[in-house]
């Protein structure tokens, strides 16, 4: 089966090298955290900008304030990193994190930034080191919102096709979890199947 010249073993490749970058991410986060957590086994769908809103609004509730945090990443492959983390677990987190009954919002967001950026550098960077490429990280932006519209309505018209890759992060006696989203658009899905068929060259070579 193809879904957009992407085919089985593509994706299959793909599931498999982010299950090596989560592992990498979850290992990172447990020592941040000191604490035991978990990775979901990663989502991957090709949709388009339309399904991707749909499928964030079936995966994220909408009766809550989520600090949502997007940072972009270039290279040959090429996307968005997107971390999902609810006003609630943020809060969570920067008592964990910095140990105080009552973190102050400034206190939230810096953990949440911290959380967030060991995250995308060992995630995407796990990753493209596999797929033997090099990536360049720019400047994160953190915003709190409420409810579940992460994508503008100028995305959904500018963009056509889009792999969607997603887990969840889980630290249970914390009470900390949050959602991860990569997405890659449009001319990078041929680039990011490029790499992918030039691993499995290489593995079965």
């Amino acid at each position: 089966m193809q879904q957009n010249g992407f085919t089985d073993d593509h994706l299959d490749m793909l599931r498999e090298l982010m299950n090596i970058a989560m592992g990498n991410a979850t290992a990172s986060i447990a020592d941040l955290l000191e604490a035991f957590g978990k990775m979901h086994i990663p989502q991957i769908l090709i949709s388009d900008m339309e399904g991707l809103a749909s499928y964030i609004q079936q995966t994220i509730s909408d009766d809550q304030r989520n600090y949502v945090t997007k940072q972009l990443f270039g290279g040959m492959f090429s996307g968005e990193f997107l971390f999902v983390i609810s006003e609630e677990s943020a809060l969570h987190l920067g008592h964990h994190l910095y140990d105080v009954d009552n973190p102050s919002d400034g206190d939230i967001l810096d953990a949440v930034i911290e959380l967030t950026n060991i995250l995308s550098a060992t995630i995407i960077s796990r990753l493209t080191e596999e797929l033997n490429t090099k990536v360049q990280f720019f400047v994160p932006s953190t915003e709190l919102i409420d409810g579940n519209a992460l994508i503008s309505q100028e995305d959904i018209m500018n963009y056509h096709r889009i792999i969607i890759i997603s887990t969840q992060m889980e630290f249970e006696h914390q009470n900390i979890n949050g959602h991860i989203f990569i997405l890659t658009k449009d001319g990078m899905i041929e680039s990011l199947k490029a790499l992918i068929d030039r691993k499995l060259e290489e593995l079965y070579a």
